[in-house]
């Protein structure tokens, strides 16, 4: 069009068509393909191009004209004169081929020459194509280096009329720019070189590409190749990635099932430790990245294995089911909104996996802060040696004392200030004993249902040691508290209990810095541990009598011949007078008093070697009096008198330590602490007898303490239970002696007096215990000693830590998860970094999808789904990727639907052409090894 005179042998009959916009896959000249090849190329070879603009023009329009292509039949169209209206819509379907449907009004009048060249121009709306385009910018710019000169021909400068037809701004360079058309009908065409190989039929040239397209895609050349370098950013970012989430999900499976302790790297005490929620955020922070790079990796990894499948010319390519398995990781909810290709994808192997990392992923976390964090939780009971300071023997009566809290000092108070505190703690101690265990029995009374009559299931004792440890006893030698038994062997009633305590020294060993166990205060104040300890337990016995007063006569002073008497306010009643006493026969070898009726139940006598107790009266009912004066005794006695019956009740304790227990000791931050006496178990492998590997003890005759015997008395002072002397009627005289049993049993409503007295009777036990011995007997040369020295006693622990656990079973089930994760991050690691061809770029990524559908051609496969998306007969559709080695272009094709055209084709520019001379473009060797591989998912 740039001139307006014919090339020679033009006449002014010649033949007009019309060329559409989009590149007709049709030879320009009938005849046979190969023949034209030969004449293309053999006249291509004997002309050349001009090194001046003008000459390339003149030569390239001489060659057009020479070559003149000759439309196919079908096609021709003889112009008259004048073009009538009418036939206008009959061009536009004469001149789109018959398979690529009905196209917009595109097409643009091109004449070959001759009169008609200014004057003819199809009718209907003329619009500035893309070929258009193509043909200024490739054409002109590639073959002639450089832009044609202004055209003159008036069917490209009326293009402007055009667009303003239908409302369109031309752009600024069509103003400027004309194309030169002889160019275009001169344009080299490529013979294609055939091959028998079978290596060619992967290729698609441009004809065949030209007809899957409505225009041919000259404009897309690939700029690089589909393989991704080891050496790229993309390659070192995923390897690293996959990595790093390999290495972390197998630490997070190892951690979960080795179950680490931190002990004191994860607590809240001084130093540098870890707080318990500083440790929790960690895990989480890392529990997601390890989740997010899970789905990084495992996402890239189902992209390779679709992507690879459909490059693979045997596969059966890749569905659109399939392409969308990756959102089911990335947003596990488009399991329910988008589920139609789901039915098809799921059952599949590589569907089947990404449901499993879909799931995995989906609770990673939650399955790290259940199987990972840290969190307080029990270990393992463990043996080990505890050292608790031990400063003075079992129940001292004078470390009692100086251990008693008090501001009064010797300084302001020399003499009392030590005892006045013991006797305060004693009296509240055990006054809120007795209470705590009076409490117990009000409900049972009250619920009036109880058939308890043996000891073994009755209440027991229960103290508070420093306020915030509660102490519960324990019954043992039950065998002799049966009254019953004991009736039916001596013919009395006879109340006799034994009652043991857990050592208290045992809460100080276990305080103690020394033994560094983690306490509620280090755990934020909610740690927890259970101590069981081979240590003795101290006990006390009491034994109570219902005697006759003619059976008590021995041992009253007033019923004694010439006994020195004083009468009371009380009609009847003699006292003895206040140095009573002094009658009393001095201790000898061979002088053991009175004998009684009852010598052998108490043990009296020279057959025994102790001295009965002697009263200075007779107490009235409800009362009671003591005596703690026996020399070389080691218990005291009490002698009370309740009104309900007529006899009188004569009552004996004594305390030692037993070996028959073990401690065990509680401690919580939440629910507070506990210890109590685990005795006579034959099971327990924890007490002093089972496991200290001590033989320091007598199990058939226990060595009462003597001590305990003088700590005993600083006790009753305390409480004034000698009040029956006086004839005070003092409460616990009276709550005591209502306890008194009646009949040879055990009331299951009402405790008996014997069980009060040694409720009453465990503070002592309490008192004596604390910075004392663990071991039965004392092995020091000092009864006190400061500052006092450590020793050693073997425990059974459990020690809440923050661990890398879970806490409930049914927790266990997250051990997949963990598991899954870590074996799926090893497959995907090793198809990364070990699968020897590489990876590809991944065409399910949604913007390297977009850019190869939108320069794919379009498919009747999934005709109708623009607008409300594939339905899901069309999610079936599998699809591959096709190349065309003369383009170096890839585009989406329907898997199986494509066939085999060997046409010529016709290339745009020189860069279309294979570097290595042949038709093929420079990333056909990689495509045709990735095409012709395998694929196992």
């Amino acid at each position: 069009m740039e001139k307006d005179t014919q090339p020679s042998g033009a006449s002014v009959g010649d033949e007009h068509y019309v060329l559409p916009s989009t590149y007709s896959p049709w030879p320009f000249q009938g005849g046979d393909d190969t023949d034209e090849d030969e004449q293309d190329l053999n006249r291509s070879g004997t002309q050349s191009l001009s090194s001046s603009p003008q000459g390339s023009e003149e030569n390239l329009t001489t060659y057009s004209a020479e070559n003149h292509a000759t439309p196919p039949a079908s096609l021709r169209q003889t112009y008259p004169g004048s073009i009538t209206g009418g036939q206008h819509d009959d061009e536009e379907l004469m001149l789109r081929p018959d398979d690529h449907g009905m196209q917009p009004k595109t097409e643009v009048v091109i004449s070959a020459g001759g009169p008609f060249a200014d004057s003819t121009q199809k009718l209907g709306t003329s619009r500035r194509t893309r070929f258009k385009e193509m043909l200024g910018r490739s054409l002109s710019t590639t073959l002639l280096g450089k832009k044609g000169p202004p055209s003159t021909n008036s069917n490209i400068s009326n293009n402007n009329s055009a667009y303003n037809t239908i409302g369109e701004t031309p752009p600024t360079h069509l103003e400027e720019e004309n194309f030169q058309m002889g160019s275009v009908g001169g344009v080299p065409r490529v013979g294609v070189e055939r091959s028998s190989s079978s290596e060619d039929d992967d290729d698609v040239d441009i004809d065949e590409l030209a007809a899957k397209y409505e225009r041919p895609p000259l404009d897309c050349h690939s700029r690089q190749d589909v393989y991704v370098k080891r050496c790229s950013w993309t390659y070192i970012v995923l390897a690293s990635l996959s990595i790093f989430s390999t290495l972390l999900s197998g630490l997070w499976l190892f951690t979960s099932i080795y179950q680490p302790r931190y002990g004191r790297g994860i607590s809240s005490s001084d130093g540098w430790k870890m707080a318990p929620s500083t440790a929790t955020l960690l895990c989480t922070l890392i529990a997601k990245t390890i989740e997010l790079s899970f789905v990084t990796v495992f996402v890239a990894f189902l992209g390779q294995v679709l992507t690879r499948r459909a490059f693979v010319r045997k596969a059966k390519g890749v569905t659109l089911a399939e392409m969308t398995m990756r959102n089911w990781v990335i947003q596990p909810g488009s399991l329910l909104t988008y589920w139609e290709g789901i039915p098809y994808a799921a059952p599949t192997i590589l569907g089947m996996l990404t449901l499993t990392a879909s799931v995995c992923a989906m609770f990673y976390t939650t399955a790290s802060d259940a199987m990972v964090s840290p969190k307080l939780k029990f270990g393992p009971w463990e043996s080990r040696q505890l050292e608790g300071l031990v400063k003075a023997s079992y129940a001292n009566p004078y470390y009692a004392q100086k251990a008693c809290a008090t501001p009064i000092d010797a300084k302001l108070d020399p003499n009392n200030a030590a005892p006045s505190c013991l006797d305060v703690q004693y009296s509240g101690q055990s006054y809120h004993n007795l209470l705590t265990f009076m409490t117990e029995w009000q409900a049972i009374q009250k619920d009036g249902t109880s058939t308890v009559d043996y000891l073994s299931g009755r209440p027991v004792g229960k103290h508070s040691l420093f306020d915030n440890t509660t102490m519960m006893a324990a019954w043992i030698e039950t065998g002799f508290g049966d009254p019953k038994t004991s009736f039916a062997d001596s013919g009395r009633i006879i109340n006799n209990v034994t009652m043991s305590m857990p050592h208290a020294g045992v809460y100080a060993a276990a305080t103690d810095p020394r033994n560094d166990i983690l306490q509620p205060d280090d755990l934020a104040g909610v740690g927890e541990y259970s101590i069981r300890a081979s240590v003795v337990s101290p006990t006390v016995n009491v034994m109570c009598v219902n005697m006759a007063s003619s059976e008590l006569a021995p041992l009253v002073y007033t019923e004694w011949p010439d006994a020195r008497l004083e009468t009371t306010e009380i009609s009847g009643q003699h006292i003895g007078v206040d140095d009573w006493f002094k009658d009393v026969p001095a201790p000898a070898d061979d002088q053991w008093l009175n004998s009684t009726v009852v010598d052998d139940v108490f043990r009296w006598g020279s057959k025994y070697q102790r001295r009965p107790p002697v009263f200075q009266l007779f107490p009235i009912d409800y009362n009671m009096i003591t005596n703690t004066s026996v020399i070389m005794s080691d218990s005291i006695y009490f002698l009370a008198k309740s009104g309900n019956i007529s006899d009188y009740t004569l009552c004996e304790l004594r305390s030692w330590v037993t070996p028959k227990c073990s401690t065990e000791f509680d401690v919580s931050g939440i629910s507070g602490s506990y210890m109590r006496a685990h005795c006579e178990d034959p099971h327990d492998a924890n007490s002093y007898l089972a496991a200290s590997g001590n033989d320091d003890f007598d199990l058939a005759a226990p060595a009462a303490s003597i001590d305990w015997r003088n700590l005993a008395d600083q006790w009753r002072l305390s409480m004034d239970l000698n009040g029956g002397v006086q004839n005070n009627n003092a409460s616990n005289a009276r709550i005591m002696t209502n306890f008194i049993l009646r009949s040879p049993a055990l009331d299951p409503l009402l405790p008996s007096m014997a069980e009060a007295l040694a409720v009453l009777a465990s503070s002592t036990l309490v008192s004596g215990t604390l910075s004392s011995t663990f071991r039965a007997q004392w092995d020091y040369d000092e009864v006190e000693m400061n500052p006092g020295v450590y020793e050693q006693f073997k425990v059974s622990m459990s020690v809440q830590q923050y661990t890398s656990s879970h806490v409930m079973a049914w927790q266990a089930v997250f051990y997949p998860v963990l598991g899954l994760v870590f074996i799926l991050n090893v497959a995907c690691l090793i198809f990364i970094v070990c699968f020897r061809q590489g990876l590809v770029t991944d065409y399910t990524e949604p913007q390297n999808l977009f850019a190869v559908s939108v320069n794919s051609p379009a498919s009747a496969a999934l005709a109708g789904s623009c607008g409300h998306g594939p339905d899901s007969a069309e999610m079936m559709v599998p699809w591959r990727v096709g190349y065309s080695a003369a383009a170096n272009h890839y585009f989406f094709e329907q898997a199986g639907s494509s066939t085999k055209r060997h046409r010529d084709s016709m290339a745009s520019g020189s860069d279309l052409l294979s570097p290595y001379g042949t038709s093929k473009g420079k990333n056909w060797d990689n495509y045709k090894r990735l095409s012709s591989s395998k694929t196992w998912l």
